[in-house]
């Protein structure tokens, strides 16, 4: 048995929602082209983000830490399914125009998109909203 798709989409259009409306990314940082959102919620609960300009240009910056965690717990949850493993970590990019947004999930390995200062520039370029 699958999980109920209406809520998981619910929730995910929720969480879009809520990162496109933090503070951060509408007071200085309003001219921004894509945003790029890591959450990790196990093994341990963590959050990064990028923001992308329309130059090329980026900067590290997230939403709230503890609003975007909390609602990304509850995806994890309404996309559960019986006797599975639920996500470790998601990748939220989101673009202008639009907005769009796609997210990718991973299961495995929930360091997949972690970033260390060996490969900080590959690893942004990589998270960029296309």
């Amino acid at each position: 048995m699958g999980f109920d798709q209406a809520v998981a989409d619910r929730t995910l259009t929720e969480l879009g929602q809520q990162i496109i409306a933090d503070p951060r990314y509408n007071g200085q940082e309003r001219d921004w082209q894509g945003i790029a959102v890591v959450v990790q919620v196990a093994p341990r609960e963590r959050l990064f983000g990028y923001i992308y300009r329309p130059d090329g240009s980026w900067t590290a910056g997230m939403p709230d830490l503890d609003a975007t965690i909390e609602k990304a717990i509850e995806l994890s949850q309404a996309m559960r399914i019986e006797g599975k493993e639920v996500w470790k970590t998601c990748l939220i990019q989101i673009q202008r125009p639009g907005p769009k947004l796609k997210v990718d999930f991973e299961y495995d390995n929930p360091d997949r998109w972690a970033v260390t200062p060996a490969n900080l520039r590959q690893k942004v370029e990589e998270l960029r909203p296309r």
